[in-house]
């Protein structure tokens, strides 16, 4: 079945990248105007729909997309600023106060509209100085944004709180328009992908993994996003790199040296987040930056050994059992003090923080608070290193982030499907 964006915005292809792939775009010509005393939430109703339906006149056998983003402030609609005085304008009248961002979505199939719906998502601005105002319009960012500002971007360190749709505020509510697309039969995804669709669902996932960052009060750049790159091809990894992806996590260390040597540096950091064998340490030790699996301290040792001849000491990241799982790897909590004033003492190895895998079932965010807390405390007793915390994967990244994740493990959402194994080495 073919999928048709009708709309031009440059985010809302990134986030329907990830729902279904490819698809065509075909941007709808209307008077976007509002009507007289039409209230903002009938606007963008409207003009969803309208988009929608105008596409897909001319392409009776797909589905259509529109969708209609606005900033409301009271009953005032603002959109795309007319120049930087504009955005300046828009800026000062958000300072301090709570706004909300309404998206409209529509789907339309010949001359039906098949799904509406409308996400309101709150958005609290802190106060604004007039040099701060000034500052990031002179970015350029604001100017072709609604409401002057990106929730992604710059204006991340402006914002309070976010409550509602993250995605709906770049542009396009991704779970929403996920389930209504599937629930009216779009394609799912097949890999391997084409190197344009990751590079388009890797700026999606950074994006929305820098909002949610700002959602929870933190700043954007607090948390990174590792590509798990495990069991996908190099010409995909080669893509993501090229789209800006500059931490790749493997699992497995002969594959990871097969990829690494197709690659080469390419300026990434990799991070081996698999179990590690004591017998293969020496191949590790020289192959990745960082090693997330430490749950032994037999197993850091081998790596140290082998790192004592490299000028920078390897990163290594406690695994913590915070579930409790007895089918999962890692230290259970109370074990953590003794293996890392042991592993803290090896030269080469430098302990940079600690790492989980959240429950395989129910609300992660009671694990994912609990590493956070044991971070925290360990730090209190002085050991000032452990800054990162690796939690969080394709299920409950939004949660990890919440808890304080600085690092989230994300390999489908950017990637696509997962090959076997032999494939991804073939490849």
């Amino acid at each position: 079945m073919k999928i048709v964006l009708a709309s031009a915005s440059p985010r809302r292809r990134e986030i329907l990248s990830r729902i279904a792939y490819p698809f065509d775009v075909r941007p709808a010509d209307l008077d976007e105007s509002r009507m007289e005393n039409e209230p903002p939430r009938q606007y963008v109703a409207r003009l969803a729909a309208q988009k929608a339906s105008a596409v897909a006149a001319t392409e009776p056998d797909a589905l259509v997309l529109g969708s209609d983003t606005a900033v409301v402030l009271g009953s005032r609609i603002l959109g795309k600023p007319a120049d930087s005085d504009d955005a300046k304008r828009m800026l000062a009248s958000l300072s301090g106060e709570r706004h909300q961002v309404m998206s409209g979505v529509a789907i339309a199939r010949g001359d039906k509209v098949l799904q509406r719906f409308v996400t309101v998502t709150d958005v609290d601005f802190r106060r604004l100085s007039d040099d701060e105002i000034s500052r990031y319009v002179a970015t350029g960012e604001p100017l072709d944004k609604a409401g002057a500002y990106a929730v992604q971007g710059g204006a991340g360190r402006f914002i309070r709180a976010v409550d509602g749709s993250v995605t709906g505020v770049i542009g396009l509510p991704f779970e929403e328009t996920r389930d209504a697309l599937y629930a009216l039969g779009a394609p799912r995804e097949v890999g391997p992908l084409a190197p344009d669709a990751v590079a388009l669902r890797f700026r999606s996932v950074r994006g929305e993994i820098a909002a949610r960052a700002v959602a929870s009060g933190r700043p954007a750049e607090s948390v990174r996003l590792l590509t798990v790159t495990k069991g996908h091809p190099v010409e995909m990894m080669a893509a993501a790199i090229a789209a800006g992806a500059r931490d790749l996590g493997e699992n497995y260390v002969q594959e990871a040296r097969a990829k690494r040597d197709a690659l080469g540096d390419g300026g990434a950091r990799w991070h081996l987040i698999g179990p590690l064998q004591r017998n293969k340490a020496g191949v590790a030790a020289g192959l990745f930056d960082v090693v997330h699996t430490i749950d032994r301290l037999e197993t850091a040792q081998a790596l140290a050994r082998r790192r004592s001849d490299v000028a920078r000491d390897l990163d290594a990241l406690l695994q913590v059992n915070v579930a409790r799982d007895p089918a999962k790897s890692g230290v259970s909590p109370d074990e953590v003090p003794e293996l890392l004033a042991h592993v803290s003492g090896l030269d080469g190895i430098a302990v940079a923080g600690l790492m989980t895998i959240g429950p395989a079932q129910g609300d992660a965010s009671g694990a994912f608070a609990e590493l956070r807390a044991l971070r925290d405390q360990l730090r209190g007793d002085g050991y000032d290193s452990l800054v990162e915390l690796s939690m969080g994967m394709s299920g409950d990244y939004d949660v990890a982030i919440e808890q304080g994740a600085t690092l989230v493990r994300l390999g489908t959402a950017i990637l696509g499907p997962r090959l076997s194994r032999q494939e991804a080495q073939q490849g």
